[in-house]
């Protein structure tokens, strides 16, 4: 084979389709970029959602496997591809256990240095608050508020993974906002 005729070495500033071609054509090490690229993010909603690390991390490679058995096309977004699989996977488990799950159990033991003990102790008992809240949300709400706010996922990504329009994302994100608000409220209003 001719140095002209070789396949560009893939490098991160390679496109998803472009690793996944490369992989196509033998390149094992193409579709270990892939799997980096996104695996920690697609571990971290899926945990999010189903709040087992484990469980998680089964999702995240069940949507890889899925790529691997031909599943995504070229063509279409990758990212978008396994964000709805993960999606509907951990929609799947969390019906089979039908319980609502606490959504930040460790945020709170997160400190910074640059926090006073008072403060500290305010910021942990408002992410309870928002944890409590977030749990109270139905599944496509605290799904969607997830998706466009820790995921940062454009609104017409979000609408693809959760299969409806762009309009209906940025609707549902609006009432799912003004829900939450509201479950912030009352919690703020029950004395503990």
């Amino acid at each position: 084979m001719l140095m002209a005729d070789r396949l560009p070495e893939p490098g991160p500033d390679l496109s998803d389709e472009a690793l996944f071609l490369a992989y196509k054509d033998g390149d094992e090490q193409a579709f270990a970029r892939l799997f980096e690229r996104y695996r920690g993010r697609l571990t971290s909603y899926a945990w999010r959602m189903v709040r087992r690390r484990e469980e998680a991390e089964e999702i995240a490679l069940e949507a890889f496997c899925r790529v691997l058995e031909g599943s995504w096309r070229p063509g279409g977004s990758l990212r978008a591809f396994l964000y709805t699989v993960v999606h509907r996977l951990c929609i799947d488990r969390l019906r089979q256990r039908r319980r609502i799950i606490p959504l930040f159990p460790d945020a709170h033991d997160a400190r910074s240095e640059s926090v006073t003990p008072e403060g500290h102790a305010m910021q942990t008992e408002r992410l309870r608050q928002l944890e409590r809240a977030m749990a109270k949300l139905p599944e496509a709400h605290r799904s969607i508020l997830l998706l466009y706010y820790n995921e940062d996922l454009p609104s017409k990504e979000v609408a693809e993974i959760l299969g409806c329009d762009d309009q209906q994302v940025r609707s549902r994100l609006s009432y799912a906002r003004k829900l939450l608000r509201k479950l912030l409220e009352s919690e703020e209003e029950v004395p503990r």
